[in-house]
């Protein structure tokens, strides 16, 4: 399995550029926001395609079934997973022909077809989704319990944020 690396000089120089006010600080929270979801990304893909077989989009689009009543509209996914209508087809196709997920017609609006989480989607989903909370919770053992609590409180605040604009 592929493994990222951030070379340690590409760290130091960067803080030491913001430190010399060379980059406005803002960078201290954008910058090691990039890296760390770069770096998650890449990895979670890598061990996603090796055990499981998924693409971190067909997880997204699993995972936001599973977390949503297991059934949405291609537009309610689209707007979940911030896919393009034609990204979102493939991966549906793909999700379908494997029997993780399948469409049916939705009883308010005919000419809507919703898409469904089958059974075998729902247990492959949680089972991915527990794999890879394991496998990058590495990232973050350095924290202690209140660092997590307050780490992932402070992103939600941006996390919310970013929907005001």
């Amino acid at each position: 399995m592929k493994t990222n690396r951030v070379h340690t000089d590409l760290i130091t120089n960067f803080y030491d550029k913001v430190a010399s006010k060379e980059l406005p600080d803002v960078f201290l929270m954008t910058f090691p926001i990039a890296v760390i979801q770069k770096t998650i990304f890449s990895h979670a893909e890598s061990f996603l395609k090796e055990k499981f077989d998924l693409l971190n989009s067909e997880v997204d689009v699993l995972a936001s079934l599973y977390t949503h009543g297991k059934v949405l509209s291609p537009t309610q996914l689209y707007d979940l997973t911030i896919f393009s209508s034609g990204g979102m087809t493939k991966v549906l196709k793909r999700l379908q022909e494997r029997g993780l997920v399948y469409r049916k017609e939705d009883e308010n609006d005919k000419r809507c077809m919703l898409v469904c989480l089958t059974q075998s989607g729902e247990e492959l989903v949680l089972k991915s989704l527990n794999e890879i909370s394991k496998e990058c919770s590495k990232y973050f053992e350095t924290f202690t319990q209140e660092e997590r609590e307050l780490f992932s409180t402070l992103l939600k605040k941006v996390l919310l944020n970013i929907n005001r604009f």
